[in-house]
């Protein structure tokens, strides 16, 4: 077997630290957790903000595509990164960051289209890049599905209010109840303003297409969620069925316990593999005695003499060959029919946008789908001047991710008004060994957050997780294994094999120089007079620093990676 050599580039350590490189807006999370260890709460709060804006909301709601990416996950369970994260913002001395550096005003003017995720950080980017910009929102809060989507029990309200003031502070003028409803005020914006930026989200719900759909209490998931954050739904009756297997109908099922139901059902088609809610908010469903069914479908809402809900008939399924999503598709089985008595039918099978402010006309493009045409790159459309990002391109995602497409597009817009001016990446190494509060971290199991007791979580302003501890967020950021440390090992190297012996996960092991491929190496790489190299495996790496003690050459170093994106 030859070994091919990796050229250890900026590239290649930025996606060695697989939480980071996981992050659509590439948050430090092993350095921000590191400073977690040590007890710099402001310091891990500050590199937050560098990345994701909304540590106080993300730190709740974050679906932390890092922790899938997480290496300790390959020993036992990943860290808690999400979970971390919201303990930066919770024990901060200071909530916001201020005095940020703006760079000189451009006199460009930009309009964007909708206040929610997406909106807010390419908006909070383009202003400290010095364009002015003006936000139209048509509800009366900003936060978008933040604000309307996600009920307080999980994400209160005060903490989307303070990013938003936070972002207002910069001179962004956010206009409330001000919709683009049609054309005409949609090509008035892009005539007013050098560039328009539409994150309008997704906020049509598409039909359950069965009989009954028309009865009297029959909702659907994201109208109900408006409703209960803006105070128009009051009081459930006793039996609810939701139908569907996303956030979107988890939030609806436990917010209907809160608000007088006694008994929730949520229907879901395929099994719970296949779900695209996140397991941690199926499991608080399911500890709240939420019954899910997983393989049924529903067939048909029956109604009283009222026209009112009072049954809904379902199929059980089985599945069969992956659809176009990839998941297997389900097919119904003959003769299980069966009966639910219930009250109210809540419908969240999923989101859309709604185009309809635009059309043809305008030069903006559509696919077949009936969606915008959008660069995925640049976010640019067809009509020249008008971006696209977040959920109004693509249909509902989770919110790290509409950020991310709101500060990529504000570079391509910032890009377009400005010439070819780009952000760079920082990078810098320094000689570290980890500091680890407790030797034996690597046997730290994943601590779990504190929440509220079961009989004292039925507000449904009531926060229902109340995060970590200072004691346990520290035994849970002492399992990061801190991938952004890397061992290097010099030329001094007299290839005693010390380091191989006492390495406890045999990350280090010394190879025959005839099996390493030097083809693309620059020459002199390798010493003429070596017969030998070591190689290291970072994958297995746990940064125990055992081999930087052990060598007697001092030839190993432990090196600290890190980099950040320049803002101006």
């Amino acid at each position: 077997m030859d070994y091919k050599v990796v050229q250890a580039d900026e590239s290649w350590f930025r996606e060695n630290i697989s939480c980071q490189y996981a992050c659509p807006v590439n948050t430090p999370a092993s350095s921000y957790i590191e400073r977690i260890q040590e007890g710099e709460y402001d310091s891990a709060l500050g590199l937050n903000y560098m990345a994701n804006l909304f540590p106080h909301i993300l730190g709740r709601v974050c679906t932390h595509p890092c922790e899938s990416a997480c290496r300790r996950g390959k020993i036992d369970e990943p860290v808690s990164i999400c979970s971390l994260k919201r303990v930066a913002a919770d024990f901060a001395e200071k909530e916001y960051p201020k005095n940020r550096l703006v760079a000189k005003t451009t006199g460009k003017r930009i309009a964007i289209i909708g206040a929610g995720p997406s909106g807010l950080a390419a908006g909070n980017d383009l202003s400290i890049m010095g364009h002015d910009v003006t936000i139209y929102e048509a509800l009366p809060m900003a936060g978008g599905m933040l604000s309307v989507g996600i009920p307080p029990y999980r994400l209160p309200w005060n903490k989307i209010e303070g990013a938003v003031n936070w972002i207002k502070e910069l001179g962004i003028e956010l206009k409330l109840n001000s919709p683009i409803s049609n054309s005409d005020e949609f090509e008035k914006l892009v005539d007013n303003y050098d560039a328009v930026y539409i994150a309008a989200g997704a906020h049509k719900s598409p039909e359950l297409n069965i009989l009954g759909e028309d009865l009297g209490g029959v909702l659907h998931g994201i109208t109900y969620m408006k409703d209960i954050n803006l105070g128009r739904q009051q009081k459930v009756p006793s039996k609810v069925a939701v139908v569907g297997g996303g956030f979107t109908a988890i939030d609806c099922a436990r917010s209907s316990l809160r608000l007088g139901a006694k008994e929730v059902f949520i229907i879901y088609r395929r099994t719970l593999k296949e779900m695209p809610a996140g397991e941690f908010e199926v499991s608080m469903a399911e500890e709240e005695a939420i019954k899910i069914l997983y393989l049924t479908t529903p067939v048909k809402i029956s109604g009283n003499e009222n026209a009112k809900v009072k049954a809904i008939e379902c199929v059980k399924n089985k599945l069969g060959e992956p659809d176009a999503s990839g998941r297997r598709r389900p097919e119904p089985v003959p003769g299980t029919e069966f009966t639910l008595s219930v009250d109210m039918v809540i419908a969240a099978i999923g989101q859309s946008p709604d185009t309809s402010f635009i059309t043809e006309k305008s030069g903006v493009k559509f696919t077949k789908w009936g969606t915008i045409e959008v660069d995925a790159d640049s976010f640019t459309t067809g009509r020249t001047g008008v971006f696209a990002g977040g959920d109004f391109m693509t249909g509902p995602r989770n919110a790290i991710e509409v950020i991310g497409d709101g500060r990529k597009a504000a570079k391509s817009i910032d890009k377009y008004l400005s010439g070819d001016k780009e952000r760079t990446y920082d990078y810098f190494f320094k000689d570290q060994d980890p500091v680890r509060n407790d030797p034996g971290y690597e046997s730290i199991p994943r601590q779990e957050q504190n929440s509220v007791q079961m009989d004292a979580r039925w507000d449904i302003d009531k926060e229902v997780e109340l995060g970590f501890s200072k004691e346990d967020a520290s035994k849970e950021a002492d399992r990061c294994l801190l991938c952004h440390y890397n061992i290097f090992i010099d030329e001094k190297c007299i290839l005693c094999g010390g380091c191989i012996d006492v390495c406890p996960h045999n990350c280090i092991e010394m190879i025959s120089r005839d099996k390493v491929d030097t083809e693309d190496l620059p020459e002199g790489s390798i010493p003429d007079d070596w017969d030998a190299v070591m190689a290291i495996d970072e994958e297995k790496c746990i940064r125990c620093g055992l081999c930087v003690k052990r060598c007697p050459v001092d030839a190993i170093k432990m090196k600290r990676f890190s980099y950040a994106e320049a803002v101006v």
